[in-house]
Formats: C-alpha cells, structure tokens, sequence
C-alpha cells in the first residue's frame, strides 16, 4: 500500500534543521534523505513513520459537552509510539544528523528523563539511529521500552530537593558527557522544531476543509507539562499567520491541573505586575480581558522582564506534583515564555482544571469518538470543560480546537461511564 509522505518530508523546507543544513552548505535533497533515512529505520520499528495524523470536527462532543461552536479534535494517538513525542524526537534525530554532516557530534550517550511517552518515543527513535539511551525514572517502566534497548535508570523523590529526580538526574549525566536527546527545549531546543509538524498539519486540515489557500482558527485548548507541545503548537500557528496560511492567531488556553499548575502560577504573576494586582488567580478571565491584545513593543518589554529573571516566575511545583492527567505532572513547565508570549498577544488566560474536570474529559472523549486516548491526552478537553463551567467563552460561533496527544496503555485507569 502507498503511504504518504513523512509529515517532515512535506514540511521539510520550514524546519530550522534545513536552513541550518543549507548554512552548512548542504542542499534540500541531502535533508529530504535524511528524513527519509530515518522516517524508514522508525517504519521497521514502530511498523509505521511519521504520516500525518487526522485533525477532524467531532460535532457529538460538541453537543455531549453543550458546546454549539465547530469543535476540532487533532487525533494523535496513532502516531509513532503512541503520542506527539515522536515528533519531537524526530526533530532531535534530524538536527543531529545534518550536525553529523558536518562532523559535530560527539559519542555520548542520548539521555532522558522519562518513564512514559516521552521515553517510549526517545527509545523508538534512539533505535532508528542505533544509539544507545539512558533513561531516568521514578516509577516502572513499559516492557517495550526495555524491549528497544532503552536502558531505565530508577530515582526517587527526595522532598527535602525541590524539582523533578529524574531531571535532575538527566542534567548530571549530560554534564558528565551524556548527550540531551529530550523533550524539554531548554536541553534539546531542537525538539520544539520537531513539534511543530503537529501545528502545521492541523492548519493543513483546516485549509483542506475550507478549500482555500488560507483559513482561521478562533481558540486553541492545550494542556501543558513540561511545555514542549504548547510552545511548539503556537510557534507553528505563529508561522502560518506569517505566511498567510492562517488569518489571525487562535486565542491560546494553555491548561495545568489543580494539583499542580508552575505556568499557572507564573502568568499569575506577570499579569499581576502588568495590572498592578495582587487577585489575578482569582479572575484570570477578567484580567485577560483588562489586559487585552498587547501590542508588540508591550509584549517585547514584558518577556525582558520575565526572561531576564526567570525565577521570579518559574520555580518548583513546592508539592509532589498530583493529578489523573499524570502526563503533565513535571515540576516545572521548562519552556513557558513563548506561552506566555502567546497568551499575552492573543487575549488568552490559562486555566486550572480539576480533577473531576479531567476525569469526565476522558469519560466524554471515549463515550463520544472514536480515539483511543489516554487521561492525560485528553486533557485538553478539560480545560475546556472548564471554561465553559465558567461561563467565559462563547458557545457559538467559533472554531476551536483541541489535542488528544496520547494512546490508552495497560496502566491507564479506564474512563468510567458519564
């Protein structure tokens, strides 16, 4: 059967691995080779590359949850290991190869701190290149990670350290000669390259669904935990609007659960010190729309500040990270400010959501699609439910969308009955 072609194959010429290829004097079919080199070494793998995975308007959980907008749903529980991580390593394994081209890279092991998707994907791709990984974790592991050759390295949890053990852990092996292979971008920045793919083709759908050469997108729903997915998901809008693909940026939600919310807290903050509040926590809705759309130069001078002294916003969650949406549990959202940035420019606000919130998304998401997805891939959707518990965003009239990002795996408590 013909396959389409690798989602980096069609994108190839947007990713920053490409103009760093062209810069090192190589050309556009070296780089199409390269991910055609390794798209085919993940196929053998995982028993299928990086085609592009479905984005579609799922109208019965519109109504399930009494909402009369054109709700979008990007499926990705298909992809390659189960989850959007793949991307992003694909992105990591690509800028490494045309690094390679030039004689760059070192003999390092590849590290990462993960015992989930993230892992799972990191070992499929760390397989297709014939690289041995480390991996750090603090719970069990899948056989199929053991089963590719990743090699689990078990911390736990010190209280008395604030932060995440197996970050921590993954930070002393690369200063120790381990090479970053992650899907954090303040270790592997290539990473959000990779996960712009998703952006990219959900733009594509919409554009196909319009029959046009440009289409809109009112708001995007997005769950955040480390922050790689949201950050490169509204980099990629950002490029589309640039390039006329899509008309205007989507007002950005990012979501964080009740049990532990760093990027949260951090918009908190800034918002606070723009408004010169000390209640933003307790209305975000209503600060977001005192803010507004701030105006590029107001935007260039808030990140300053908040770049400039990143632990005035960004710590430590100060409690052992809870939630059902296990996935975004990291204790720190390491790549928040282009977030912020797009919430900033879009009249966005984050949204905290509770436990029964993300329960009855992945109850609703089963009972009303056909996706597979686990509780943290569907929490997205709770963010939503939240917001339309709140009353805050219209129920007609807009497009919206939503990322279902990860499989159901053995482990996974299943969706009870709504």
């Amino acid at each position: 059967m013909q396959h389409p072609p690798s989602t980096f194959e069609s994108h190839a010429d947007r990713l920053d691995s490409y103009r760093v290829a062209l810069d090192a004097g190589l050309v556009g079919g070296d780089v199409v080779a390269m991910i055609r080199r390794i798209d085919a070494a993940v196929a053998e793998i995982d028993g299928h590359g990086f085609e592009p995975t479905p984005s579609a308007i799922e109208p019965d959980l519109a109504a399930a949850i009494g909402f009369g907008s054109e709700l979008w749903v990007k499926d990705e529980t298909q992809n390659v290991s189960g989850s959007h991580k793949g991307r992003h390593l694909f992105g990591v394994a690509l800028r490494r190869m045309v690094d390679g081209s030039s004689g760059l890279l070192d003999d390092g092991r590849f590290a990462i701190a993960s015992c989930g998707n993230a892992a799972l994907a990191a070992t499929v791709m760390a397989r297709a290149l014939d690289h041995p990984i480390d991996m750090w974790a603090d719970a069990e592991v899948t056989d199929r990670i053991e089963s590719l050759g990743g090699t689990v390295i078990r911390c736990d949890r010190d209280p008395e350290v604030p932060g995440d053990p197996t970050h921590h852990a993954m930070v002393e092996a690369i200063a120790a000669g381990d090479v970053a292979f992650s899907c954090q971008g303040t270790d592997t920045p290539s990473t959000i390259d990779g996960g712009r793919t998703l952006g990219w083709e959900l733009v594509d759908s919409l554009i196909t669904h319009d029959d046009g050469d440009s289409t809109r997108l009112d708001r995007i729903v997005i769950q955040v935990g480390g922050g790689a997915l949201a950050t490169s998901t509204v980099l990629a809008l950002a490029s589309d609007v640039a390039s006329g693909r899509l008309a205007a940026m989507p007002i950005v939600h990012p979501v964080q659960p009740v049990g532990n919310h760093p990027f949260v807290r951090a918009w908190d903050l800034v918002v606070g010190e723009i408004l010169d509040r000390s209640d933003v926590a307790d209305d975000r809705a209503g600060a977001a729309a005192t803010l507004g759309r701030l105006d590029r130069p107001a935007v260039r001078a808030v990140m300053a500040r908040a770049t400039s002294r990143p632990d005035s916003y960004m710590w430590p969650w100060d409690d052992e990270p809870v939630s059902y949406a296990s996935g975004i549990l990291d204790d720190v959202t390491y790549d928040w400010p282009a977030i912020l940035e797009a919430t900033l420019t879009t009249g966005g606000w984050p949204v905290v959501a509770t436990e029964q919130q993300f329960r009855r998304a992945h109850s609703l998401a089963h009972a009303h699609t056909t996706i597979d997805v686990c509780p943290t891939g569907s929490s997205g959707l709770g963010g939503l439910l939240a917001l339309l518990a709140d009353a805050v965003i219209p129920t007609s009239g807009e497009r919206l969308a939503l990322l279902f990002t990860g499989a159901m795996r053995s482990g996974d408590p299943r969706p009870q009955p709504v």
